[in-house]
């Protein structure tokens, strides 16, 4: 029998944003799709094999894969302030998430409300969240981040960010508006470096407004992430 090479992602930092934006996309068209047309996209995408060399897979690989994987998926790391990327060219730059968010301008938030709610745009969604680091800033606590100029510039290249440092951006901004709808312990958000202390109503405010979009579609994504999760469990390689 032919062996097949199976490479199963060990973390969700093996998984880059493009990937997952591909298998949102497929899963968003085909969620109630009875047979196992699911497990074996979800094999493509995430494990480097072919639709064909996944229907050859032994039923107990193929299963224990597809858990894996959708345990990885179903994680919810803490936020990544800095991380460093390499591209193609060899140059390593590093990327900061935004420091200050009551700061956040008018282009930052009309596009961040654009792109939140849409799966297939988390690389651009990200191009707004982090973005370069000034040299200057380099191995000191604090840092600046280049200046928005929209998100052609670095959505391509946040395709190849790793996963679990966009879900963690994802997770911040959920935790962030549940303490704002609690109205409790806004001032914890000075506990994580180099975000700013918010003390006045003003700032509040204009967190309230930035966060606003964002309440909306952390809802929809905690439910969507249930319905996959409990879909994606029951799922099974067996006829």
């Amino acid at each position: 029998m032919e062996e097949i090479n199976l490479k199963v992602p060990k973390t969700l930092n093996d998984i880059t944003v493009r990937q997952y934006r591909k298998w949102a996309k497929v899963f968003e068209s085909n969620k109630d799709v009875k047979n196992n047309f699911l497990e074996i996209k979800l094999l493509e995408t995430f494990c480097n094999i072919s639709a064909l060399d996944a229907q050859k897979l032994p039923l107990g690989s193929a299963d224990h894969a597809i858990e894996h994987v959708v345990g990885l998926l179903n994680q919810e790391p803490e936020l990544t302030e800095r991380f460093k990327m390499t591209g193609s060219d060899g140059v390593t730059v590093e990327f900061g998430f935004i420091p200050n968010l009551s700061k956040m301008t008018l282009g930052e938030y009309v596009d961040l409300d654009t792109y939140i709610g849409k799966s297939e745009e988390m690389h651009r969604l990200m191009a707004i969240l982090y973005r370069p680091i000034h040299k200057s800033y380099e191995n000191l606590l604090g840092y600046r981040i280049a200046d928005y100029q929209g998100t052609d510039l670095m959505a391509e290249v946040m395709n190849d960010m790793p996963l679990d440092i966009a879900f963690g951006a994802l997770v911040f901004f959920y935790h962030l508006e549940k303490k704002l709808l609690t109205h409790t312990m806004l001032s914890s958000l000075g506990t994580v470096t180099n975000h700013k202390l918010i003390n006045s109503a003003e700032e509040r405010k204009n967190l309230q407004t930035v966060t606003d979009g964002i309440k909306a579609y952390m809802l929809l994504q905690e439910e969507r992430r249930s319905k996959s999760k409990l879909r994606l469990n029951s799922l099974s390689t067996k006829q």
